[in-house]
């Protein structure tokens, strides 16, 4: 497939999944609504999935709630002039966006030019296949679209730090240690951080 075509099959992708997305307030409502069914947006009737959404949801409320944004951040999201619609990929099970993606919202929140639009990875495939992180499906992943849907921007899944430690694990040999000594290592390192970085990073590509 020629670049030409993989750059209009992602675009019809993109306008496909942007169909059915939600607002920042959406997302949080669909969540609590799965909850009182004790799900979680996954389509696996997992128990687990269920404990990792209700952990994340508390995070994203209390990030939303607390993260301070530097005078110079606030100033570059003000400053866009053009209308911008962020496309963000993610579920909530997910450890690193329960940390990233209420300061995403946060920052499409100063300006009416920015309309953040949330779609579910496990229900936008064909999407994700033009987001791979080394093969893999990884999530968040935020990617910035001008108004003609073309892509200025693009960060995920995680901070440097932190995808350096999901990269020192996955080359480690067998056997490892369980995933979830590496998660909780990554949630202390997110809590020390308190976002500084997730913003510098979010600086760079706006």
């Amino acid at each position: 497939m020629s670049f030409f075509s993989v750059a209009m099959e992602k675009k019809k992708r993109i306008q496909k999944s942007l169909e059915k997305a939600l607002s920042f307030e959406g997302y949080i409502s669909l969540i609590e609504k799965l909850h009182l069914e004790n799900k979680a947006t996954s389509f696996q009737d997992n128990e687990e999935f269920f404990t990792y959404s209700k952990l994340g949801l508390t995070r994203m409320l209390r990030v939303f709630k607390t993260i301070k944004l530097a005078p110079e951040i606030s100033l570059k999201v003000t400053s866009i002039v053009n209308k911008q619609t962020w496309l963000l990929i993610t579920e909530s099970w997910c450890g690193d966006a329960s940390q990233t993606v209420p300061i995403i919202a946060k920052l499409a929140d100063l300006n009416a030019q920015v309309e953040l639009k949330i779609v579910l990875r496990d229900s936008n495939e064909e999407l994700m296949k033009h987001y791979l992180t080394n093969g893999a499906e990884s999530i968040p992943i935020l990617a910035i679209l001008d108004k003609n849907l073309e892509e200025i921007g693009l960060w995920g899944p995680r901070p440097e730090p932190a995808q350096k430690k999901v990269l020192a694990y996955k080359n480690l040999k067998e056997p490892k240690p369980p995933y979830s000594e590496l998660s909780t290592e990554i949630q202390k390192w997110y809590n020390k951080d308190k976002g500084a970085l997730t913003l510098t990073e979010l600086l760079e590509i706006i």
